[in-house]
């Protein structure tokens, strides 16, 4: 009985924001000038790209919150141009005539911004998503999304993300770009072609764009019909449960709201609500899929007022 007191004294006092965690590719910062004309190979240039996208291979559930990107350099020709900062699956078609599948496909989440809100000083500009989304990953067949940058094709601004050296892409063709004036939309760095950065040897490359995201899978529902009147903090369900599980909760007001999930030794694993809440009832899902077995506790925190129950982890 002592230690379960002990361990619930541990996780009522030591609450914090889980760890947002990046996954980057980048060696060495580089910026690489377009070798047959005007512009550069990660940004505009002669050849009117209106994109550049970088691949991320994920192999555990996550929660995607945004993404850092390092802009080398940018020049402002008249008014500022758009810039929309994009999260796209992964297609299942060809991309062109001698691509594979696997390239920028449908737009899950984007943010609008302007190209003087990039810092070019080296270091990265930061974009968090109002709206996170999941992003279930695969050990042996990874689930892979796109970050990147897109702008009109009337844009005459000159900029440039940073990119690897050469040849220092692992060969894994995660860098890719979208194209205009011909019958194919994507093309990957990499392409094996005559309009490809592959003809120069700069095809081998990865951009320097991180991927923002929470270890796990996480989601909040609203679930409100009608305001409740009181706070409550209802049991798990299914419970035990593996790999995922449903928890429910209401708020009688307006308030930050944070639940939160710890193991046995009151470390935290995964925070599942993190924000403002309007009063109503919502449910929380939770993926445990790579945690082990064993007793786990989840505490909603709102306020002054806190609730804390358990739940078991069978697998």
């Amino acid at each position: 009985m002592y230690r379960l007191v002990l361990i619930f004294f541990v996780m009522v006092s030591s609450l914090s924001a889980q760890t947002v965690d990046s996954l980057f590719y980048g060696n060495s910062k580089k910026i690489h000038k377009n070798p047959f004309g005007w512009g550069y190979i990660a940004g505009t240039n002669g050849y009117t790209d209106i994109g550049k996208y970088q691949r991320f291979d994920v192999l555990d559930p996550i929660t995607v919150v945004g993404t850092k990107i390092w802009m080398a350099l940018t020049k402002i020709v008249d008014a500022t141009d758009s810039i929309t900062v994009v999260f796209k699956k992964a297609s299942t078609g060809n991309q062109n005539f001698d691509s594979l599948s696997g390239g920028p496909g449908e737009t899950i989440a984007s943010i609008q911004t302007v190209i003087t809100n990039f810092d070019t000083s080296g270091k990265p500009t930061m974009f968090m998503l109002p709206k996170s989304f999941n992003v279930d990953g695969g050990p042996f067949s990874p689930e892979s999304i796109f970050v990147g940058i897109e702008w009109a094709s009337t844009a005459n601004d000159t900029f440039a993300l940073f990119s690897d050296d050469t040849a220092q892409g692992e060969k894994a063709d995660r860098a890719w770009e979208q194209l205009t004036g011909v019958s194919y939309k994507y093309q990957r760095f990499n392409e094996p072609g005559d309009f490809s950065w592959a003809v120069a040897n700069l095809g081998n490359i990865d951009l320097w764009i991180a991927l923002l995201y929470k270890h796990g899978l996480s989601s909040v529902r609203d679930e409100r019909t009608a305001i409740p009147q009181q706070f409550v903090l209802e049991q798990n369900y299914p419970n035990p449960f593996n790999p995922s599980t449903n928890i429910r909760f209401s708020i009688s007001k307006g308030s930050a709201v944070t639940l939160i999930v710890y193991d046995m030794l009151g470390k935290e694993v995964a925070t599942l609500v993190n924000e403002y809440l309007e009063p109503g009832t919502y449910t929380s899902s939770f993926s445990a899929r790579s945690l082990s077995s064993g007793l786990y506790f989840y505490q909603l925190r709102t306020g002054n007022v806190v609730q804390t129950k358990k739940m078991s982890l069978l697998k």
